[in-house]
């Protein structure tokens, strides 16, 4: 982990840095909150600022957030959001408006049109899941089905019978979508990426070509182990108890045989993709397919990814966290556990933590830890959680705009107001950190609603925790 100074931090100086970060983004992210994604948004930063409004019982946040919401009306009047994601579309602007609605009414209707379009741009979508014809965007979190799937699932909890034939119809066919992409036919995996699936760019002629990195490095192909872009998303996104409600069933914890066996599969295949020979469970960003069989080569050369969310063991541990309750298996959540306490063990140069923000930094690991230690009771997570927290809060300068800048990897500074690498992300984070009502909003990371109090695997009710000697608040 990279050597910065911190020490232990109480509730209240938390609360502070909350509070001097949600005051900048409410008076100065006007100006720079002009796009409509979720990720780098004004969505995004209106999520943060709802949640600071209930923490600090502070109504102009509140407002301020509703004129975040207005921003993403006008950005998206002027650029119309024409492709689903969760991240960059539509999916990601339903998610912010079903935040709102939860505690305004006055949303509902906005929220229906909002949650009926994404629902038809979904269906006017072909998918397909034979190997080789799949990219990444097509199921991934940040672009793909999985984003699409919980966007409208928890949009639907909100709605109710306002939710759409298309909702419904939309919501059961990716259900069905994901979960074939979980099957193994004893070949390429069916979330195999080829090189005509490749991220592109636009290139001389204007059309989209594959980015150049991809093509050199990976000419036959890649395996994406990611969480924002891999088949954790896929997991994620499947065990969601609401995905019964999307196979038509009453019971909510009453999973389709089909379902639960997809978790099972999809748990047991990337248990095995990590890498061998290490004293801690790791992943590669990518892995190549065999050159015979063209399944994920485990004995090609291997580098951890980084410690993050986005990719690297905690962000599959995320995925696995869930999914003994899915499936009712439990090695996939001790599988997790195990990952989680082993990211303690890696050398500093494979964790690779230099940033305070969400998407691949220290944001992101608290939230994180913070799930799972709440939902498993194993105290040396909660311990893991407070000494990210520690770290997070070091990085606080009062001469950045927003108080927590981006590191890029050579430690180069980004002044970001938005979600997955900026502000508001931190903001959420620190809220999380220190209310039990604001940490419901990693569902955004996990895609999976919080289990209710007392229910969950460790013994210890949902956001209870040991004492940490710390501050009241």
């Amino acid at each position: 982990m990279e050597s910065r100074s911190a020490g232990k931090v109480t509730d209240d100086e938390v609360l502070r840095l909350a509070r001097e970060v949600a005051d900048r983004l409410m008076e100065s992210a006007g100006d720079a909150a002009v796009k409509a994604d979720l990720a780098d948004g004004a969505p995004g930063i209106a999520l943060a600022l709802r949640y600071a409004a209930e923490v600090f019982d502070d109504d102009r946040y509140f407002k301020a957030g509703q004129l975040q919401l207005r921003r993403t009306a006008e950005a998206s009047a002027a650029a119309p959001l024409n492709a689903p994601g969760l991240y960059l579309g539509t999916a990601g602007v339903v998610w912010a408006v079903t935040e709102y609605a939860r505690l305004e009414p006055r949303y509902l209707p906005t929220l229906a049109t909002m949650t009926d379009r994404l629902a038809r741009q979904t269906l006017a979508i072909t998918l397909h899941t034979a190997a080789g014809s799949v990219a990444s965007h097509d199921y991934d979190v940040i672009a793909g089905a999985a984003g699409w799937l919980a966007a409208l699932l928890k949009a639907a909890d909100v709605l109710g019978g306002r939710a759409t034939d298309a909702a419904r119809e939309a919501t059961g066919r990716l259900v069905d979508y994901l979960v074939d992409l979980t099957q193994d036919d004893g070949g390429k995996l069916r979330w195999f990426c080829a090189p005509s699936h490749f991220p592109s760019i636009p290139g001389p002629d204007g059309q989209p070509t594959p980015l150049p990195g991809y093509v050199k490095n990976f000419p036959d192909g890649v395996y994406n182990l990611g969480f924002a872009h891999g088949p954790a998303g896929i997991l994620a996104a499947l065990c969601r108890p609401d995905t019964a409600h999307a196979a038509g069933l009453v019971r909510v914890d009453a999973r389709p045989h089909r379902v639960r066996q997809g978790i099972r599969d999809l748990a047991q295949t990337l248990g095995a993709l990590r890498i061998d020979g290490l004293d801690y469970p790791a992943w590669a960003n990518l892995l190549l397919p065999h050159p015979d069989s063209g399944r994920p080569d485990t004995d090609s050369p291997q580098v951890p990814a980084r410690s993050a969310w986005c990719y690297g063991a905690p962000g599959v541990a995320a995925s696995l966290l869930p999914a003994s309750a899915a499936c009712g298996d439990p090695e996939p959540t001790d599988l997790a556990v195990a990952t989680l306490l082993g990211v303690e063990r890696t050398p500093a140069e494979h964790q690779r933590i230099n940033s305070p923000t969400l998407c691949h930094g220290l944001a992101g690991l608290l939230t994180v830890y913070g799930r799972a230690a709440a939902q498993t009771g194993v105290p040396d997570l909660w311990r893991m959680h407070d000494e990210f927290l520690s770290q997070l809060c070091s990085y606080a300068d009062p001469d950045h705009p927003y108080l927590f800048p981006d590191y890029d990897p050579w430690g180069g500074q980004e002044h970001n107001p938005g979600l997955l690498n900026g502000a508001a992300g931190v903001l959420l984070a620190l809220l999380g950190a220190v209310s039990d009502a604001a940490a419901e909003w990693d569902e955004l990371l996990f895609l999976t609603p919080r289990l209710p109090r007392g229910h969950e695997p460790g013994g210890t009710e949902a956001g209870t925790r040991p004492d940490r000697g710390m501050g009241e608040t």
